[in-house]
């Protein structure tokens, strides 16, 4: 059973320019109300199906986005800030600590080598407090 990337990467390039600390609140509670149940064969895996589902959401990114044999560099760009942003703190906040850390090991490993990249993870508090307050353009501070 694959998963519905379409949805749940839709506006993956929209959704990753945030720019402000209450913008990227409201996109991830977004993300955890309407998607974050796509995400439930990974999430519900077991240890030893793990890998396999890690694998198989990889896959159907790649099948789904694919132009001309391999993701655009854009479009892969783009699915990575998506993943950093949205997906792993999701994973981070919505399931316990252990097994939380266990499913986003598996599948930023399992990302980086299907896609030849080279992204990590963080929690959303984290993330949360990068932003910072501008005036007229130039930062100031923490929001």
């Amino acid at each position: 059973m694959g998963y519905n990337v379409e949805k749940i990467f839709e506006d993956a390039g929209q959704l990753s320019k945030v720019n402000n600390k209450k913008a990227y609140e409201d996109n991830i509670e977004m993300f955890k109300s309407n998607r974050y149940e796509l995400l439930k064969d990974l999430v519900g895996a077991d240890d030893s199906q793990l890998q396999s589902q890690a694998k198989l959401l990889c896959e159907d990114v790649t099948a789904a986005f694919k132009k001309f044999g391999k993701v655009r560099g854009g479009d892969l760009m783009n699915l990575n800030y998506f993943m950093i942003f949205y997906v792993f703190p999701s994973i981070l906040q919505m399931e316990e600590n252990e097994k939380a850390i266990r499913i986003c090991d598996i599948l930023k490993d399992t990302w980086n080598s299907h896609f030849k990249s080279n992204i990590s993870y963080t929690d959303y508090e984290t993330l949360a407090e990068g932003f910072q307050a501008k005036f007229f353009g130039m930062p100031i501070g923490k929001n």
